[in-house]
């Protein structure tokens, strides 16, 4: 079934930020009517259920849409994608305060790594990445201004702060210019006992930065340094995952590669 071209228009839309199973069960309960159901995550799952064994369901994965259809009619659906619910009934939920899960649609969009083994080892060397961090790996799209996009796409994803590792450069001064200018809080540790053998591992906040800034910082660090060697850090509810950019852009070859220090039942709706 293509979930693309479900038509949910006559429906209620409400969006929120987060929602496991127990809640997504207590509004089922109070939305449906006793009945038979048909409950699908137009992938694997596809149940003939009544209303009774639907409040008893023990694990869903909520990283996947779930449709709920009676005779044929679609009377609820959760769009993980988009996070939206939609429901024949409006509904008041009582919902935490935290941004929505990002490892559940990281781990629903996203692939297996390439090249875990040099690329993690080296991470994990450099930046003191967790031995066993899980790796997953998105496509980017063909820009021709990796510099806006990827400023565009670190806004969007939330990130936080960033860490480089360089050697005593360009960059390095340019970067103490724009912290400076900017007032981001940021820290500078060196190592190596001479001058021509230190290196310097950068770190700055971000979180308060306008948009501008964000996009000049970007452009710096595009000019001078490869993007895979850049750990942008993105806080969710359970941790902090970390984001490499790597690849052409500009050919069509780039790739975010996520580091995050759990396996993928963290997002387990398990009850």
């Amino acid at each position: 079934m293509n979930f693309d071209a479900l038509d949910v228009q006559h429906l209620h839309a409400q969006t929120f930020r987060t929602i496991d199973l127990f809640l997504l069960k207590s509004i089922w309960s109070d939305v449906l009517p006793l009945g038979s159901y048909r409950v699908i995550d137009y992938g694997e799952l596809d149940l003939e259920l009544t209303k009774p064994q639907l409040l008893q369901l023990r694990w869903i994965d909520l990283t996947l849409p779930i449709g709920i259809y009676s005779n044929e009619k679609l009377v609820f659906l959760y769009n993980s994608y988009h996070r939206k619910l939609y429901t024949e009934k409006v509904v008041s939920i009582e919902l935490a305060g935290h941004d929505v899960s990002f490892l559940d649609f990281l781990l629903a969009h996203s692939q297996t790594f390439h090249d875990p083994d040099s690329y993690s080892l080296k991470m994990e060397d450099m930046y003191g990445v967790s031995p066993d961090s899980q790796w997953r790996e998105f496509g980017l799209p063909e820009v021709k201004a990796p510099a806006a996009f990827i400023a565009d796409l670190l806004i969007a994803l939330g990130v936080t702060s960033f860490q480089v590792v360089l050697s005593k450069n360009k960059l390095l001064s340019d970067f103490e210019s724009w912290a400076k200018r900017t007032g981001s809080d940021h820290a500078i540790e060196s190592s190596g006992k001479w001058t021509w053998s230190k290196t310097y591992k950068v770190s700055c906040d971000v979180s308060r930065q306008p948009e501008q800034a964000v996009h000049q910082l970007v452009s710096l660090l595009e000019h001078d340094e490869e993007w895979e060697g850049i750990r942008f850090l993105i806080p969710t509810e359970t941790e902090t995952v970390s984001l490499f950019i790597g690849g052409d852009l500009t050919q069509g070859y780039g790739y975010g590669v996520f580091q995050y220090k759990h396996p993928g039942e963290v997002v387990s709706n398990e009850i």
